[in-house]
């Protein structure tokens, strides 16, 4: 009985043995699992960092497209200064003197210098100053039409025999016309126009805004001209100064 019982024991040892064995051998190695760790850290820092590197590739695309862009308006900037030094020099508008532009000239001369108050007829001063106009028409823009334009005041006509500032301004104008033409500037050359009070030199309705607003314009414009309409964007840019 001793015997059974010293061999069921080592039979139980054994069993137990085998059972430790099969557990340990069996079971999750703790280096391995410490290089499994390692290793998916590595390839999560790996995939991290192509991340970083595509990012920055697709910064510097859009920094080289906007330099790029910068590049070219520079470039176009440059390209518009050049034509514009390349164009002829604007003579700042003054009045009673010819001002340049590319397709006329232009000068204003005050009403008070042409003409006395509410009159058509001009004044001695208004007939040398027309006089000198056509001078400079016959010398200098006699291959040009010559526009004359009346510019009146906004103050309602009370006193005089004009019916509105229409009328006035409208007979000044004609006034000067056939000034020019009684002094050798042509017929054909000559277009009356008027304005009335409607295109202000200034806008106010004190006497000194009043004054400046009270004027004839010539305008010797470039015949055969297709980029300029006299009786529009030439004088708008006169109303403007």
């Amino acid at each position: 009985m001793a015997g059974m019982s010293r061999n069921r024991a080592f039979r139980i040892t054994l069993g137990f043995l085998a059972l430790a064995f099969i557990t340990t051998g069996c079971g999750p190695d703790p280096k391995q699992q410490k290089i499994d760790e390692l290793t998916a850290e590595n390839d999560q820092l790996k995939k991290e960092l192509e991340e970083r590197d595509r990012r920055l590739n697709d910064g510097l695309v859009r920094d080289g497209d906007s330099q790029a862009t910068i590049d070219e308006l520079n470039r176009q900037l440059a390209k518009l200064r050049a034509e514009a030094a390349a164009r002829p020099k604007t003579t700042p508008a003054k009045e009673g003197e010819w001002a340049t532009f590319d397709n006329f000239a232009m000068i204003s001369v005050p009403g008070s210098v042409l003409f006395d108050a509410g009159s058509a007829q001009l004044s001695p001063s208004g007939r040398s100053k027309v006089s000198q106009i056509a001078s400079d028409i016959r010398g200098r823009y006699a291959d040009r039409d010559i526009y004359v334009v009346g510019h009146t005041d906004d103050q309602p006509i009370r006193k005089s025999k004009w019916k509105d500032n229409w009328e006035l301004g409208a007979q000044r104008a004609l006034t000067v016309i056939r000034s020019l033409r009684d002094q050798g500037v042509p017929n054909e050359s000559l277009v009356q126009a008027n304005c009335g009070e409607w295109r202000p030199k200034v806008k106010g309705k004190d006497e000194k805004s009043r004054l400046s607003n009270r004027r004839v314009e010539f305008y010797a414009v470039k015949r055969n001209v297709n980029s300029l309409d006299p009786s529009a964007s030439a004088l708008r840019n006169s109303t403007d100064e």
